[in-house]
């Protein structure tokens, strides 16, 4: 028998990639969906409404206005997709989707800021999917120790989780046996997982990763606050002013998103207000970035 499962407001957020305050002022402006409310007043999500959550911010993405798809049903969302699917493709936000096998904690925000979409995490291969809603792109797989055994392991992942391509994350093995592990479809770095490790093989494996138009944050707060930390000891103050802009442009940002509004002309001017500041925002987060790497600056 199967038992619907409902989602409370902090996973529905992390699944759909929505902020919490951007999914409260859809659901008052427009009644993009309308959760269910336990005797405590905490919201609840069904698997339908996730559904249709992820379909809007799709299309929002894409630079549709909320207003124009708030109200659509299923079956149109999914037509709408359709109909601008190679736009989506071209310019979308070209994120990776992949498979987590092991325990390490990814969280959204941080996922976010890399541009990567985890789509299952599984501590048993035996418990990878044999088809998904989407393309996986990668798989990350955590082993303690490296062997003689461990290549043919690898692959047996691979075929099993049909991604692409597969990197190894490991603690412990010898020279030999992890550099027989590289090949064109698997790559290995080293445990405990960090940024860096993950986003310099996505950039040297996956030619579009962080080439697209998308405007999902690339830095993370602690990003920031770390940036700034390093660059007050390499005499220079354009790290502390772009991480100031970026914190405003995203301040505004999320004012945008929240803003009362009195009319759908109203509700359109506001949703082009956020998607301008997250452009702008975007854009002073890649500068800074490239200035970070420049100077040496690890985050």
């Amino acid at each position: 028998m199967n038992i619907e499962q409902n989602y409370r407001i902090g996973l529905t957020t992390q699944i759909t990639g929505i902020r919490p305050e951007t999914l409260r002022a859809w659901e008052r402006r427009y009644e993009v969906v309308k959760p269910i409310r336990t005797d405590a007043g905490d919201r609840l999500y069904t698997q339908a409404d996730i559904d249709r959550l992820l379909l809007i911010k799709k299309l929002v993405d894409n630079g549709d206005a909320i207003s124009a798809v708030a109200n659509l049903n299923y079956e149109n969302l999914e037509k709408r997709i359709s109909s601008c699917k190679s736009a989506l493709t071209s310019t979308g936000k070209n994120d990776l989707n992949f498979i987590l096998l092991g325990r390490t904690i990814l969280d959204k925000k941080s996922l976010d800021s890399m541009r990567l979409n985890m789509i299952d995490v599984v501590q048993d291969e035996r418990n990878i999917k044999s088809n998904y809603h989407c393309k996986i792109d990668f798989i990350i797989t955590e082993i303690p120790t490296v062997n003689q055994g461990t290549f043919k392991y690898l692959q047996k992942v691979l075929k099993q989780s049909k991604a692409s391509k597969l990197l190894c994350a490991y603690d412990f093995g010898k020279e030999g046996d992890i550099a027989a592990l590289t090949t064109q479809d698997i790559g290995t770095t080293n445990l405990p997982l960090n940024h860096s490790g993950i986003t310099d093989w996505c950039s040297s494996n996956f030619p579009n990763y962080l080439k697209s138009t998308s405007t999902a944050r690339l830095l993370t707060d602690q990003d920031l606050n770390n940036i700034v930390a390093a660059g007050s000891k390499i005499n220079c103050e354009c790290p502390r002013h772009l991480a100031d802009l970026i914190n405003k442009l995203t301040a505004f940002e999320k004012y945008s998103s929240e803003c009362e509004v009195r009319n759908a002309k109203d509700a359109e001017i506001h949703q082009e207000l956020e998607v301008t500041s997250a452009k702008s925002r975007y854009l002073i987060e890649e500068v800074l970035i490239k200035l970070a790497k420049i100077e040496g600056i690890k985050y």
